[in-house]
C-alpha cells in the first residue's frame, strides 16, 4: 500500500501546472501516488498531464467532465490507494520536504 495519495484537481491550469507537478514529483519523500483530476480543461492541461504521467509512474491522470473542484476531489478519493490523503491545488508549488514534514 502506498503511504500517501496526493490529489490535485485541475481545470485549465496549464499556466501554473508544470511548477506544481515539478514540486510534487521532486519531493524528498517518494512513497506517494499523485492523482491529477482533469476537470474538463479546454487548454493544454490534459496534454501536459499525460506527458508527465508517461515519465513518472507515480502520476495517474483521471479525466472528467467539468463538474467543479469538489467533484474532482471526490473522483480522486474514489481511486486513491494511499493510507493518507493530501489535497493540493494546481496553482501551488511546494518545498521539497513538504511530505516528510506533513
Amino acid at each position: 500500500m502506498t503511504a500517501l495519495s496526493v490529489i490535485v484537481p485541475v481545470h485549465n491550469g496549464e499556466r501554473y501546472l508544470e511548477a506544481c507537478l515539478e514540486s510534487i514529483l521532486g519531493q524528498t519523500w517518494g512513497d506517494f501516488e499523485l492523482l491529477c483530476v482533469d476537470d474538463g480543461s479546454t487548454d493544454g492541461t490534459l496534454t501536459l498531464l499525460e506527458r508527465y504521467a508517461a515519465q513518472d509512474e507515480r502520476l495517474r491522470v483521471i479525466r472528467r467532465e467539468a463538474e467543479g473542484a469538489g467533484a474532482a476531489r471526490n473522483a480522486g478519493m474514489a481511486q486513491a490507494h494511499g493510507e493518507y490523503l493530501f489535497f493540493l491545488d494546481a496553482d501551488d508549488f511546494f518545498l521539497p520536504d513538504m511530505f516528510r514534514c506533513a
